[in-house]
């Protein structure tokens, strides 16, 4: 093989070899920014990352600031036991022996008071006299039935049974709340609805009885004022005379009927139900943060 051919060879096997030499270096392009570049853009605007995060939270504490606050109080009630019922029933027995029936056990007597609490005009009538209700309409008179309207809302009954959460499926209670703009006002507001009621539910049935008996007694002032005019002969008086002396002897005052029975007071919350300040603000960092990040990102490129 001549030299110039030789030459020829070894140069066409250099230009090769440099040509596979520089393939093998090359890198594979690309438009992705791996995550230091990344960490390396976001701590280059930290500041403005930092100052539109924090915008975000000062503005959302402001917002939790002005939102009204919501406390619940809440009373647990069930059936008054048998010792507390015993006056009720030494009542209705000496009641019997005039023939006057008193149809009432542990269910109707706490019936009727869930019945009355139950009731939104004894709502409005028990609201409209509070110190609290007063200081609502004070600057916004106004607005009176809407207030009106927003607290009866507030107030709740839950029957155990009706609670498909309720652990305790066996036992029969109802649980009562209200709800305020502060703890102490949700707890004497539900504690002074509940002594509304059963002073309503008192009057109520002691009206019931009263009336029952003031019957009883007209009839029989009507056979002792009228012998003469009586279904009865005279044999009978006696007898009417002495019932209606028994009548008037005996005293509802001194029966005192509690509807129900405590199975927890109205209490003081120690949690606000709304808003959820901590919950918010939080939220609103990380949204800040995210929309920041956002920002740098979009005015890089």
């Amino acid at each position: 093989m001549s030299d110039q051919k030789i030459q020829n060879v070894l140069c066409h096997q250099k230009k090769h070899s440099n040509m596979s030499e520089n393939t093998l270096d090359l890198k594979p392009s690309t438009d992705e920014i791996d995550l230091i570049d990344l960490l390396a853009i976001f701590f280059k605007n930290k500041v403005k990352i930092f100052f539109i995060t924090i915008f975000f939270v000062i503005v959302s504490a402001l917002i939790c600031y002005k939102l009204p606050e919501k406390w619940t109080s809440k009373a647990i009630i069930t059936y008054i036991d048998d010792n507390q019922l015993q006056p009720f029933e030494l009542l209705s027995y000496k009641l019997k022996l005039f023939d006057i029936s008193l149809n009432f056990d542990q269910k109707n007597l706490l019936s009727l008071f869930i019945q009355l609490f139950n009731s939104n005009i004894l709502k409005e009538k028990y609201l409209v006299n509070t110190s609290y209700f007063q200081k609502l309409i004070k600057d916004h008179p106004e607005n009176r039935n809407q207030f009106m309207l927003d607290i009866i809302k507030n107030i709740h009954i839950e029957y155990s049974k009706s609670n498909k959460e309720n652990d305790f499926k066996g036992y029969v209670f109802y649980t009562l709340s209200y709800s305020a703009d502060t703890a102490k006002d949700a707890q004497n507001l539900l504690n002074g609805y509940i002594n509304y009621i059963s002073a309503i539910f008192d009057e109520k049935l002691n009206n019931k009885i009263t009336n029952k008996i003031n019957i009883k007694k007209s009839v029989l002032s009507f056979i002792i004022d009228n012998k003469g005019m009586s279904i009865n002969d005279d044999v009978n008086l006696p007898m009417a005379k002495l019932q209606l002396e028994k009548l008037q002897s005996i005293k509802l005052s001194d029966i005192k009927i509690i509807p129900f029975e405590y199975l927890q007071k109205p209490n003081e919350p120690v949690k606000k139900d709304s808003p959820q300040s901590a919950f918010i603000i939080l939220l609103s960092g990380m949204a800040g943060l995210m929309v920041s990040m956002f920002y740098v990102l979009c005015f890089m490129f």
